[in-house]
């Protein structure tokens, strides 16, 4: 029986010293690998000999270019956001050749962009009321009746009693919105096809 003891005493012994051999092991890794985490950015960076090329930066994607019709718009759309109360005659020829421009497809006369711009700066001024959110609107809808020649009559009063309707909450007296609105249903007209 002492044996028997002896040996479980024994047994116990090297199972408990190659337990802590192992719990050693395992601290001592964790510790290299903290230690490794710890020091990876603070690293001076390797010399580099003045004749060895440097690794290339991964190229910026380029802004898409944008096309002539876009700048048009683009142009347009500062031109009039950019209007205030006292409109100069400057400003007012401008605004119809950026309308002009803005026209992709057939193009209306000059004389009715010139008399849209007129009645358009007009309304605008009297427009104390009108949010640039609004008047961005206002551009976009112009733009589009711009362009409209393919567009069904129905869709092109829609978009013409809304931008009287955009002027007239705005602020502009409903004698300068209702001559807008007449304004650019001439211009659509101009601007069918066949026309």
């Amino acid at each position: 029986m002492k044996h028997l003891i002896i040996v479980v005493a024994a047994l116990s012994c090297l199972t408990a010293s190659a337990q802590t051999g192992v719990d050693a092991i395992a601290k001592q890794r964790a510790r290299d690998a903290a230690n490794q985490n710890n020091t990876r950015g603070t690293e001076p960076p390797k010399y580099q000999q003045p004749g060895q090329a440097r690794p290339a930066a991964p190229a910026v994607p380029a802004a898409p270019q944008a096309t002539p019709a876009q700048q048009a718009y683009a142009a347009f759309q500062k031109q009039l956001l950019g209007l205030t109360a006292n409109v100069t005659a400057d400003q007012k020829s401008a605004l119809a050749a950026g309308m002009g421009n803005v026209a992709q497809g057939p193009k209306p006369s000059q004389a009715s962009l010139t008399k849209l711009s007129d009645h358009l700066t007009t309304a605008l001024a009297e427009c104390t009321k009108l949010t640039v959110q609004r008047k961005t609107r206002l551009a976009q809808e112009v733009g589009v009746l711009l362009n409209s020649a393919n567009t069904p009559p129905a869709q092109k009063e829609a978009t013409v009693k809304d931008i009287q309707s955009i002027l007239e909450s705005g602020g502009a007296s409903a004698e300068n919105a209702s001559a807008v609105a007449a304004d650019l249903t001439a211009v659509t007209q101009e601007i069918k096809p066949g026309a």
